[in-house]
């Protein structure tokens, strides 16, 4: 006979099944940007071409302005042609030929000399072969010098071309390019201003990803939000509400003395642009992993009389 299967099969089931667990409302939750840039000018000129105005979406690395860089290119050309001429100077090895059979033509000399002197001691004079003794050594030293004239030449060579080099950085300074992808929301100075460097001409903010802040209780805090996945509903004129996912990404530290709040910061995708920094929003951090910390897996014994 069975005694009482079915309440031990149930009780087996409670304990197995998950508990339930409310999600952490964040207070007072608000968007806003991440990432705001104001981009310099980097080299001092008229800007002779801006390309943006406020609204336009740019991607980055972006042409945003331009500043005037005529002589800027001519010294480049000046710079490069300097190169190539001390590019040539060190490939040429004519001296070092030169002097190699400069050097050939006075040891022969020398050694028919010597030859002489042993076939006839009187052929030729002490003077006559002190001389071709040191000419044979000044080719010698010829050839060390000339040596040493094209290892010059190719640092010379190495120079220029570091020159040319960073006038080439000089002359893409004069290029405003935008360091993030976003909106321009502002521009400082307008085509055939005068700027100098550090002068702000344009400011970009980005929008394809913004930051829900809000605030949590500090026992909530301390429970190990960083990482956790949220939710961010957003409630938009004309359409149903959207909801968005994220992940936090700070904490804070400090809890504010007045309240009691912690303040934690949630990361959101905003490519379609449909969300704006300011809006007012509601969020909540999910707690499936705290639920599942706390579940028991414990297994019921089932018995069965007969």
């Amino acid at each position: 006979m069975k005694r009482i299967l079915t309440w031990t099969l149930a009780i087996a089931a409670q304990i197995s099944s998950p508990v339930a667990a409310a999600d952490i409302s964040v207070n007072s939750t608000l968007l806003k940007i991440i990432e705001t840039v104001e981009v310099p000018a980097q080299q001092a000129g008229a800007l002779d071409k801006v390309n943006v105005r406020e609204g336009t979406i740019v991607d980055r690395g972006e042409l945003l302005a331009h500043i005037a860089d005529k002589e800027m290119e001519l010294e480049l050309v000046a710079k490069k042609a300097e190169h190539a001429i001390a590019q040539r100077e060190a490939e040429n090895d004519v001296n070092i030929r030169f002097s190699k059979k400069s050097l050939e033509v006075s040891q022969a000399e020398l050694q028919r000399a010597l030859d002489a002197i042993a076939n006839f001691p009187n052929a030729v004079t002490q003077t006559e072969l002190d001389r071709l003794r040191l000419l044979a050594e000044k080719n010698r030293l010829e050839i060390e010098q000339s040596s040493e004239q094209q290892e010059i030449a190719k640092l010379t060579a190495n120079l220029k071309e570091a020159e040319a080099a960073i006038t080439g950085e000089r002359l893409a300074k004069h290029k405003i390019v935008a360091p993030i992808e976003g909106m321009v929301v502002h521009v400082f100075r307008r085509e055939g201003e005068w700027v100098d460097i550090a002068d702000p001409v344009v400011k970009i903010v980005r929008i394809d990803r913004l930051r829900a802040e809000g605030f949590v209780r500090s026992d909530e805090a301390a429970i190990g939000l960083q990482d956790r996945a949220a939710t961010v509903r957003v409630s938009l004129p004309g359409s149903d509400p959207l909801v968005v996912p994220g992940k936090v990404i700070f904490v804070d530290p400090e809890v504010d003395p007045v309240n009691g709040d912690v303040r934690v910061w949630v990361e959101i995708d905003n490519a379609d642009l449909k969300l704006r920094p300011g809006l007012r929003v509601e969020m909540s951090i999910s707690t499936d992993e705290m639920a599942d910390d706390a579940k028991t897996p414990a297994a019921a014994e089932v018995s069965v009389e007969k």
